[in-house]
């Protein structure tokens, strides 16, 4: 005779993104506490094991507190989240506003760590760093050419993370991580709203030249000019969608056309 149960680690998971997306969609309140630890294990039919495994990574998530003697109270997690719930709380809000104005103030910031991450390139990379940017440059490329939105937002998460190791400054991979972390589960939840910008093979070649120039300034300056176009019309296509769909969360959105071709969101 064989187990057909779930392994409980798979069970705590579940249990974890459920109320997860409970928290986030506004149905458990900050300060409300949850039911006791025997109410939940019977509600998910597990054991109380499993149930603590499952409480636990919503406190490493800072989305619930856990104090003896007070149970588990849930928090409020605007202002005690991290960059790991923008995923999440974008396929589970319940207000479509706050989603596009959490991207608004995100997108600058993303910016600004692609900057500092250049200035640092520009001075310290070495030649297996120029390198290694161009090999992925060329593989990111190959994918634009072939039209896969999210073969190209993977390709350009590693060219990013090579940008950020030419650096060679563990304060701003620390940074960068939660950008890094939070892009790529964007890209494997949200599929379409990676859509291609015909200049990016040329923005990413003229990046790659300015930096092993060591022209930071140039380089900077590319990126500002290319993200602030991308990220523009990104904003004003996510706008139309959700004057569109004000009453549900970002999980399936349309594709996002822009002048019949589609732009990468980095």
């Amino acid at each position: 005779m064989t187990d057909e149960r779930p392994a409980s680690g798979n069970i705590a998971t579940t249990i974890f993104r459920e109320v997860r997306r409970r928290i986030l969609a506004g149905e458990l309140s900050p300060g409300e506490r949850l039911p006791g630890e025997r109410e939940l294990a019977a509600e998910y039919r597990t054991n109380r094991n499993t149930l603590r495994e499952a409480v636990r990574r919503l406190e490493q998530a800072r989305l619930v507190t856990v104090r003896h003697g007070q149970g588990v109270t849930v928090a409020d997690f605007r202002k005690s989240g991290t960059l790991e719930l923008l995923a999440p709380f974008l396929e589970s809000a319940p207000d479509l506003g706050e989603s596009l104005h959490l991207l608004e103030d995100i997108l600058p910031g993303r910016l600004l760590v692609i900057e500092f991450a250049t200035q640092l390139a520009a001075e310290r990379a070495d030649k297996n760093d120029i390198a290694r940017l161009r090999d992925i440059t060329e593989l990111v490329i190959a994918a634009f050419e072939r039209g896969d939105p999210v073969l190209i937002g993977h390709g350009f998460q590693r060219w990013l993370e090579a940008l950020v190791d030419a650096g060679h400054s563990v304060a701003v991979r620390w940074i960068a991580n939660p950008f890094l972390e939070a892009y790529r589960e964007i890209i494997d939840r949200f599929p379409a709203l990676w859509v291609l910008e015909p200049s990016f093979p040329q923005y990413l070649r003229e990046f790659n030249e300015a930096l092993e120039g060591s022209d930071a300034e140039r380089a900077i300056s590319l990126s500002r000019v290319y993200y602030q176009r991308v990220d523009g019309a990104f904003m004003q296509a996510l706008k139309a969608i959700m004057s569109q769909r004000k009453s549900a969360p970002l999980a399936s959105p349309a594709p996002i056309e822009n002048d019949s071709s589609r732009e990468p969101r980095h």
